[in-house]
């Protein structure tokens, strides 16, 4: 629809748009699965890319466009709050890092599956 060359998303490693872009194929995927649709957070300090509602937990969710994990904001809610849920969709493999489990990103359509 953005009339994007697909090789510019696909090809280029520094497509400045990836984020973005991934961010929004996370909130596709998610919209419909929960009760209440994905809500992002922000205050002056940090962000979180989705909240989710599942039943009375709340799920916070990093969609990363990459393989890099840093997310600040993310890790530091985490730590501080350890929340059930702490999802992190990237391309990288399934794997648990701590309080954090990582999706690989064609996995967020069965994301309520996997809880």
């Amino acid at each position: 629809m953005a009339g994007i060359d697909n090789s510019a998303i696909l090809l280029k490693k520094d497509y400045q748009f990836k984020g973005p872009l991934t961010e929004n194929y996370i909130l596709q995927q998610l919209l419909g699965q929960f009760e209440v649709d994905p809500r992002y957070f922000s205050d002056k300090n940090s962000e979180i890319d989705f909240v989710l509602q599942y039943g009375t937990e709340i799920i916070l969710v990093e969609a990363k466009s990459g393989a890099d994990k840093s997310a600040p904001s993310f890790k530091r809610y985490v730590a501080d709050h350890h929340p059930e849920y702490a999802l992190r969709f990237s391309k990288r493999g399934y794997r648990k890092d701590g309080d954090i489990t990582n999706l690989p990103l064609y996995l967020a359509r069965k994301t309520r599956e996997l809880l």
